[in-house]
């Protein structure tokens, strides 16, 4: 008989008492239709369900493990490259730095006498102006000290800004 016909069986009521002790499935589904009194008062008990816990075997229990007879070796991780400045732009930053200061507060004209020539027409102030440097023998190269030129604002910014980020560390 298959099940269909045993659950309709069941359902109508024709179900002998020693079907449903043999069968723990159909025993399961006149419990939850009839309930569990109504099958004790028919005499039928319920078959013998296996336990819920079910003890698998795992493997061989005399077993040791073994342990790797090398340690696993880590990868070296390199030091950290130690933060240096960069003493290149450094030092000619600062050099050029104070060259437009000097020549702002004192003149290049103090330090290099450029245009002292006895017969020169060329009236030679202290300051040797930027712009003129190629031109140095012009009276327009040159100004009083402590004039300052839009052009050398711009270079001494510029330098000034370079010999500070040269001058942290990377």
């Amino acid at each position: 008989m298959t099940s269909l016909d045993e659950v309709k069986r069941l359902l109508d009521g024709e179900v002998e008492p020693e079907g449903l002790e043999i069968n723990s499935e159909l025993y399961e589904m006149a419990e939850s239709i009839y309930g569990r009194e109504a099958l004790e008062q028919m005499g039928i008990d319920a078959p013998a369900r296996p336990s819920d816990n079910i003890v698998q075997p795992n493997g061989n229990a005399k077993h040791e493990v073994q342990m790797p007879a090398e340690p696993i070796l880590q990868p070296e991780i390199p030091p950290p490259k130690p933060k240096k400045r960069s003493w290149w732009i450094f030092i000619p930053s600062l050099l050029i730095t104070i060259t437009i200061i000097v020549n702002f507060v004192k003149g290049i004209g103090w330090i290099l006498p450029l245009c002292d020539e006895t017969n020169s027409e060329t009236v030679c102030h202290d300051k040797l102006i930027l712009t003129s440097i190629t031109d140095y023998q012009s009276p327009d190269s040159w100004s009083q000290a402590m004039q300052l030129e839009l052009v050398e604002v711009g270079i001494l910014s510029f330098f000034l800004i370079l010999m500070f980020f040269s001058i942290r560390k990377r």
